[in-house]
């Protein structure tokens, strides 16, 4: 059975992955020198980095949703 976390729990939550996976963008992005052409791990770092990206913009989005649901802070 899958324990039910509270909206703020799972808030708190979404934001410390958010924390973990910008710092694994950033620290990518520091070593990342494009792709050169016909390398197959230039391809593959780039396509890493690209999946990193967008899952710091659905995190970021189902935080925007969740704090829409829960209201301005008080």
């Amino acid at each position: 059975m899958i324990p039910y976390l509270s909206d703020r729990k799972k808030l708190s939550a979404l934001y410390k992955k958010l924390e973990v996976y910008e710092a694994k963008v950033t620290f990518r992005l520091s070593h990342f020198r494009g792709v050169a052409h016909e390398s197959a791990s230039g391809e593959l770092a780039s396509s890493e980095l690209k999946v990193l990206q967008d899952y710091v913009a659905t995190l970021k989005a189902e935080i925007k949703a969740l704090e829409a649901k829960l209201g301005p802070k008080v």
